[in-house]
Formats: structure tokens, C-alpha cells, sequence
């Protein structure tokens, strides 16, 4: 079993290699094209939607200094300094340039352009991948290739997009198996138990009717919930309550565990999902945000920032950022000044007003601003920042000190850093934060996005009330499971001889007996001197011989069936575990590329990860399958 599911990881890193072999994009532009707006007012923002550059008059068209870093003819020189000039403006993962480098420039080999991608964009898990294909394809080290798989795997949490987009997805997965495999185990357990109730039902109404009016009452009330508008939920719902009166304690402890599972991946799990997949995109503001901090903005996002700013705290953070990208130091340094007035002082727009405040000369300000910065968090960016603040204003002893320190907590960094500087760059360079997620995440967890996309998932299934309201779920759910142990309670139902199969009923035969068995087969093994030996050894041959038929269809059936492995042997909870795991192994199977199309930020990381996700559910599964047989050869 571990072996197939190393196998599988091995054919889901292979089959993500091969994928990562595509491009990342078709047509990509190169960051040069998109155009940049600046100072343009809210009344832009109408006219500019039908057509952006024509609502813009010529002044605003103005080149950001991302834009002609990007210039440079040589691809090394123009990594380097693309690089530079990123960081010097807070673009630590520069997604666009990594694309460009994967549709143009083709005088260079597939190895360079990936790592000059990766080098650019050091937090885009697709660049990662591009660079494991090819070092894959190109002959080199095949330990070199996974360790920049994993490299992309690793980087999916620095980026939010792809957090977001893998979040979103694997939450929609988790959904998804919740509900599919607590149905699952919910109407196994309630098809299993019908015979008994047509049975009890139609004899309940009178012991002279025929043998088809208990089963033709049972349907007309387990329809009841589909009549309603309830969906399979509603049906589902129904048959639990039969297998509740017809289960011991253990199963309607799994009942109640399945039905929690599907609640909860309905309501709260699918709602997440949708969160992350939908909020950013239904966030005017936080997109143009998001875009300016990926140096990304077009001309409709800045005016949506202008018109917002004042109003939205990220907008106002947003322009400030794009002001200094744009070289304008006067406006982002007026627009910092205001942003730490009003309070909004975190680590990163302390760092980034004193970084512009040292470019304006103010140097005792500066250190004042990165000082208030450390003290709230001691990064290494910012003790490198405050040591070229230090080494402007010729004090060496604190710029070595800080460089120190810097080198103690993040000296890999720090040494991409020195090499960016290099040795005759007298002034250096500072180095901007980029936009912390944590503004991001207070708003995505505010929006009401999510909700839409969990109301499509439950229309599926559940389109009445059960699917619109929890509390009406959930009633109905703790209704059911009371109901169906009032009834267990008071009633004895029938129920098969467990040896050989035949209904045990205390109303038709009440000289039955009350356990697991009837009365023959128990007159057979407890009071076998009460029957004739020939035909007691016969009877014990013929059931025998029925035993082995019974258990190669139960094997071949709990193997088949999803769950059915561990209502066979009488454990409903691995029921409910062996339904959940297949039902997350079939959905991570079918959506191996995310459930919406990739955003161009995760690449073959995608299949690597659901395909991964897909094997341990599905050695999860084989487990459950296997225990379950394993209980009940032994049980017999």
C-alpha cells in the first residue's frame, strides 16, 4: 500500500514536469505594454472602462521605472537590474516579467529563461515549476529538478493569489467530500435497512396485508422530502432516519458524524472556498491594490484606487506605492506622512516612507522611521535599510553593526542583496516591503463572495430550505436521530439471522429468538440435542457453504462500493471514513487542475499537489477497506 502510494506521488511529480513544459502564458505582454496612469481623477473611471487609454490625456502616460529597468537589451543585465529596481519599489515576486521571459526572448536556452523567471519572480510557484521542466527535460540532475518542484510547492504560501487559488480549491475539494461521502454513508446505511422497514411498516398496519403495501407506504414517505423540494439531502435525511431505528448506538453515532459532515462542508467549508476563490476578483478596490503591489495597475484600477482614496485605507496605501514607483517622491512622501498619521503604522509603511524620505534627503527622519519600524518587528530588510541610512550620513560603526545583525537573521538574503548592490555602488539601495496580506486577508474574510459560490455548491443537492438554512438543517438533522431512538426504544424491529439470513421478525414469530439469530439456527449451535445429527450436519455443511459465498461477494463489494467495506463489518464510523476518502480521491482526480483555471500562478504545481492530495486519499481508502475486511474474516 505504501508503495502504490509512492508510485503514485512519483507519476503525479512526473505528469507535473511534464505540464510545466507548456508556457506559462500565450501572448503575455511584456510589462512595457501595460500602460500606467497618473493623476487621473474618479471622472476617469467611467469613460476609461469603454477604453483606457483613450480617456487618458497624454500627460498621464508616463513610464514607471519597473518599466525602463525593463528595457535593458541583455537578459542577464536586464534580470539584474529589472531585480533591483523591483525591490527597490516593493515588488518582491515580479509576475509579469517572469511570463514575458517565457514568450520572448527566444535567443536565449529554456534553462536560462526559467531561471531568469525564477529570479525575477522568486515567489511565483508556476516560475518554479517552468525551472524543474527544464532542468528535467535538459538532462540535468533529477534531484535538481524536484528540488525546485518543491521549491514551487514551497513558494505557493509567499504568494496570495496562489494561497488563495490552492486554498479556494483544496476547500472546495474538502466540500465537496464532506457532502458526497456523508450521502454516501447516509443512504447505504438507510438502503440497507429498508427491507426491515417495509416489512415492520406494512405488518404495523395490519398483519393480514400483502407483502408489497409495507414497501409501497415506505417509498410514498421517503419521497415526502423530495415532494417538499429538498433534494437528495431531504432523501438522504429521510433514509438516515430508518437506519437510525434499525442501527445500534454505534451507527447512529456515525449517522449523526456523516450529517455533521455534510452541514459543515455545505455551510461553513464551502463558504471559505468560495471566499478564496471569489473575493479578491469581487474586490474593485483590493484588486487594483493587489495589482499596483504585483506592478501591475492599469489605468481603470488606479482610477478606481483615486476615486477610493480617503475613503479606503488600502487605496490611499496603494497610490502611495505607485507614487514611488513612478518616481514621484514629493506625492508618496505627502501620502505616508499621511497614512502614519492616521495611524495605520506597520512595519511596511514605516520601512517604505523612511526609505522615501532618505531618497529626499532626510536622513535623520529616516532613521527615525526604520528605528519605530524595528521596534515593532526586527526584519533583516529593514536593519539593512537603516545601514545604508547609516552609510549615507558616514557613520560606519552603526552601518557595520546593522549590517550584522542583518546578516544573523537573513544572511541568505542579505547576500542577494550585496550582490544586487555590487561592489562600486557607492550610495546603495534600500529596499521597500511589499504590501503586508494582512490587509488583504481582513477584507477577503469580510466579503460576502463566498456565499454565492457556497449557494451554487448546495443547489446541487440541497435546493430547498435544508440548502438555504443551517438552523433548519441542523433541526431537522438532531429531529431525525431523536425520532428514530424514541422509536428504537420502543419497538423491537425485525432484523436477518445472522448465520443464515433469514428475517427474524418477534411479530410474526413470536417464539423467535431475541438475539442475532433465528430460532433454528439457534436451536443448530446452542441446543444441538434438540435436532437430529444428520440433518443438524447437513444444515451446518449448506451454511458453511453459504458463509464462503456471502463473504467473496462482501469482499468484492466492499472493495466496488465506497463505504460498503465497513457497514459489512459492522463498523459504521470506517462506513462513513471509507466514503469520505473516496469521495476526496475522486474529487481531487477529476480537478487535478483546481476547480477554476489557474490564474497562471501555480503551473504544474497544481496537478503535483491535487494528484498528491488524491493518493493519500486514496491509500487512506485502501486502509479503511483493508481493516474493515481484516474485522470481518475475523468476526466469522
Amino acid at each position: 500500500m505504501v508503495r502504490t502510494a509512492g508510485l503514485l506521488v512519483l507519476a503525479s511529480l512526473l505528469w507535473a514536469l511534464a505540464a510545466a513544459a507548456e508556457p506559462l502564458a500565450d501572448g503575455v505582454p511584456p510589462p512595457d505594454s501595460q500602460p500606467v496612469l497618473q493623476g487621473a481623477s474618479p471622472d476617469l473611471v467611467e469613460a476609461s472602462v469603454a477604453d483606457p487609454i483613450a480617456a487618458l490625456p497624454p500627460a498621464v502616460r508616463t513610464r514607471s521605472l519597473l518599466e525602463e529597468a525593463w528595457q535593458t537589451p541583455d537578459l542577464a543585465a536586464r534580470v539584474e537590474r529589472t531585480r533591483r529596481t523591483s525591490l527597490e519599489l516593493g515588488v518582491w515576486s515580479l509576475d509579469a516579467a517572469a511570463r514575458a521571459l517565457t514568450v520572448g526572448d527566444h535567443r536565449s536556452s529554456e534553462l536560462e529563461l526559467a531561471e531568469a523567471a525564477v529570479a525575477l519572480a522568486p515567489d511565483l510557484p508556476a516560475a518554479h515549476m517552468r525551472l524543474a521542466a527544464a532542468k528535467w527535460l535538459q538532462g540535468g540532475s533529477p534531484m535538481a529538478a524536484l528540488r525546485s518542484a518543491i521549491a514551487g510547492v514551497a513558494a505557493i504560501g509567499r504568494h496570495l493569489e496562489a494561497m488563495l487559488w490552492f486554498a479556494g480549491s483544496g476547500l472546495y475539494l474538502l466540500a465537496t467530500a464532506l457532502v458526497v461521502g456523508g450521502l454516501l454513508a447516509v443512504l447505504m446505511a438507510g438502503v440497507v435497512s429498508l427491507p426491515h422497514a417495509a416489512h415492520d411498516l406494512g405488518h404495523a398496519a395490519s398483519s393480514s396485508a400483502p407483502a408489497f403495501a409495507g414497501g409501497a407506504a415506505l417509498a410514498a414517505l421517503l419521497l415526502v422530502p423530495l415532494a417538499l423540494g429538498e433534494g437528495l439531502l431531504g432523501l438522504a435525511l429521510a433514509l438516515g432516519g430508518v437506519a437510525g431505528v434499525y442501527g445500534t448506538g454505534r451507527r447512529r453515532w456515525a449517522l449523526a458524524l456523516a450529517v455533521a459532515g455534510i452541514g459543515i462542508g455545505a455551510f461553513p467549508v464551502a463558504r471559505y472556498a468560495g471566499t478564496a476563490l471569489a473575493a479578491l476578483s469581487d474586490d474593485p478596490v483590493g484588486q487594483a491594490a493587489y495589482s499596483v503591489a504585483q506592478g501591475l495597475a492599469t489605468p481603470v484600477e488606479l482610477a478606481r484606487l483615486r476615486a477610493a482614496d480617503g475613503r479606503d485605507p488600502l487605496a490611499s496605501r496603494a497610490l502611495a506605492i505607485h507614487a514611488r514607483r513612478l518616481g514621484n517622491l514629493s506625492e508618496a512622501d505627502a501620502r505616508y506622512q499621511s497614512l502614519l498619521d492616521a495611524g495605520r503604522s506597520d512595519v511596511a509603511a514605516l520601512n517604505n516612507a523612511a526609505n522615501v524620505r532618505l531618497e529626499l534627503g532626510h536622513i535623520e527622519r529616516a532613521l527615525e522611521l526604520y528605528d519605530r519600524a524595528l521596534s515593532r518587528q526586527e526584519l533583516p530588510v529593514v536593519l539593512f535599510n537603516m545601514a545604508q541610512a547609516h552609510g549615507r550620513a558616514f557613520q560606519v560603526e552603526d552601518l557595520n553593526r546593522n549590517l550584522e545583525r542583518a546578516q544573523q537573521t537573513g544572511g541568505p538574503l542579505m547576500a542577494q542583496l550585496a550582490a544586487l548592490q555590487g561592489d562600486d555602488d557607492a550610495s546603495g539601495f534600500v529596499v521597500a516591503l511589499p504590501l503586508p496580506a494582512s490587509l488583504f486577508w481582513s477584507r477577503l474574510l469580510e466579503s460576502p463572495a463566498g456565499e454565492n459560490v457556497a449557494a451554487d455548491f448546495r443547489a446541487a443537492f440541497a435546493p430547498g430550505r435544508l440548502g438555504s438554512e443551517p438552523a433548519v438543517l441542523a433541526g431537522v438533522a438532531v429531529g431525525m436521530l431523536l425520532l428514530a431512538g424514541g422509536i428504537r426504544s420502543r419497538t423491537v424491529p425485525s432484523r436477518w439471522c445472522r448465520r443464515c439470513g433469514e428475517r427474524v421478525c418477534p411479530r410474526c414469530d413470536p417464539q423467535g429468538t431475541a438475539g442475532e439469530l433465528c430460532e433454528g439456527c439457534h436451536k443448530l449451535f446452542f441446543e444441538p440435542e434438540k435436532t437430529d445429527r444428520v440433518l443438524r450436519t447437513q444444515r451446518v455443511a449448506e451454511l458453511r457453504r453459504r458463509e464462503q459465498w456471502v463473504n467473496r461477494w462482501a469482499a468484492l463489494v466492499s472493495v466496488l462500493v465506497p463505504g460498503a467495506a465497513g457497514l459489512l463489518a459492522d463498523r459504521p464510523l470506517r462506513c462513513w471514513l471509507g466514503a469520505l476518502s473516496f469521495a476526496l480521491a475522486a474529487a481531487a482526480s477529476l480537478w487535478h487542475d483546481g476547480v477554476v483555471p489557474d490564474p497562471l500562478v501555480a503551473g504544474a504545481a497544481a496537478p503535483l499537489v491535487f494528484i498528491g492530495v488524491a493518493a493519500l486519499a486514496s491509500a487512506a481508502y485502501a486502509l479503511v477497506v483493508w481493516a474493515s475486511l481484516a474485522t470481518r474474516r475475523q468476526a466469522s
